[in-house]
């Protein structure tokens, strides 16, 4: 359920709520001069009231037609007038200098949001999957979403600056924010803007209006309204979040980042990526693996080169690393060995784990990013240390 339509949180939604008020009223009038009329005129001449020898050929009224052509005329300016009017106010951008500017990116499956620098030079970075809470047929909240780090935060009566873009080779997305009657789409390699101010302090939602890929619907951020000093005092600190509710463990910040729309934490569903508590790598991975090499992943020891292996060795290689390195270990694993360890598990940072998701292969595939058989991977260089050793943790657990 799309939520804010019964509020009108900005200079902007009124502006566009008196256009839409004054254009249904009008559209009410034209539409009822043209049907009552209709009604009334069947009902009087239908063909039991009226003989053959009464009926006339009348061929114009000039009032009537001139009433006809200037009213509706008239109401067409009235209505060009209230939408144009409001969508200069929309689209007319306040000076920059008196204004909060703040970048927003939207991307599979998740809204961010970067901050200008504070007085001490710190850049607040939030975003990221926002579970909404669920309520029941009462309105009543059951379940309580997570807001928090996914949230913008704004001061009370600012003029706020979107900056709006989406990473190359990301789909088009729609900011959409029902209580601001405020709705702007988000392209890929290209910069959108828009504007808002609000008086009213309060939360509002934020959805994404453009169909973009399996988890659409589960595109959600909220705008977080808050009194001057409470804003500036967060502001020009480095704390998280001035308010909200949000966990800071594995499960959490693999939610947050949008990293279980591709990825399952077990085996109970396969998605796009792998499996990653359960399993590392399918023996058809590690095929292409060492058919095609691996450069991506910014390893001390560099680039991985092709042909490593060919033939049976890299099929019994494959077949080997998939089944999670269990059994008798293949003489021709000793040219994998070299780099990653007798173990599989990688050596120290300088070559990636085989068999799990450690540390060291989670911070260089997050901030490298990775390309292989399924497609690629982007990078995701705004997740801190503390939270990739929080997700490896986690992962450790699970296993």
């Amino acid at each position: 359920m799309l939520e804010g339509f019964n509020t009108s949180g900005t200079i902007i939604a009124e502006h566009i709520n008196q256009a839409l008020e004054i254009n249904l009223w009008i559209s009410l009038a034209l539409f009822a001069s043209v049907v009552l009329p209709m009604f009334y005129l069947a009902w009087k001449y239908r063909e039991s009231n009226v003989k053959d020898e009464d009926i006339e050929n009348i061929t114009h009224n000039t009032l009537l037609e001139i009433v006809w052509t200037v009213v509706p005329t008239i109401t067409l300016f009235v209505c060009f007038w209230y939408g144009y009017t409001s969508m200069v106010t929309a689209r007319t951008m306040p000076d920059a200098d008196k204004s909060i500017t703040i970048d927003v990116e939207g991307s599979k499956w998740k809204w961010r949001y970067e901050y200008p620098a504070n007085e001490n030079g710190f850049v607040h970075k939030l975003g990221g999957a926002y579970t909404k809470p669920v309520r029941d047929e009462n309105g009543v909240v059951v379940q309580k979403g997570t807001m928090g780090l996914s949230a913008l935060y704004v001061p009370v009566d600012t003029n706020i600056i979107l900056n709006m873009t989406a990473p190359i080779g990301d789909v088009l997305h729609s900011f959409f924010v029902p209580a601001f009657r405020m709705k702007e789409d988000v392209v890929p390699g290209r910069i959108t803007k828009q504007w808002f101010n609000t008086t009213n302090i309060g939360e509002y939602e934020v959805e994404c209006a453009e169909y973009c890929g399996t988890d659409h619907s589960y595109m959600y951020s909220r705008i977080v309204v808050l009194p001057k000093d409470e804003y500036y005092a967060w502001f020009n600190s480095s704390d998280d979040t001035p308010k909200g509710d949000y966990a800071k463990s594995g499960d959490a910040i693999l939610q947050k980042h949008g990293c279980k729309s591709c990825h399952a934490i077990t085996s109970d569903k396969v998605l796009v990526g792998p499996t990653l508590s359960t399993r590392r790598l399918t023996k058809e991975q590690v095929l292409d693996v060492i058919n095609n090499g691996q450069n991506k992943l910014g390893y001390a020891m560099g680039e991985m080169p092709a042909g490593m292996a060919t033939g049976a060795d890299a099929e019994e290689i494959a077949a080997y690393v998939a089944g999670g390195m269990q059994g008798t270990q293949p003489a021709s694993f000793a040219a994998c060995s070299s780099c990653h360890g007798e173990d599989g598990k990688g050596q120290y940072g300088t070559a990636p784990s085989l068999v799990s998701y450690d540390v060291d292969l989670l911070r260089n595939v997050l901030k490298h990013g990775k390309k292989g058989m399924m497609g690629t991977m982007p990078a995701f260089p705004y997740v801190s240390d503390e939270e990739i050793s929080a997700i490896a943790q986690y992962l450790e657990n699970i296993k």
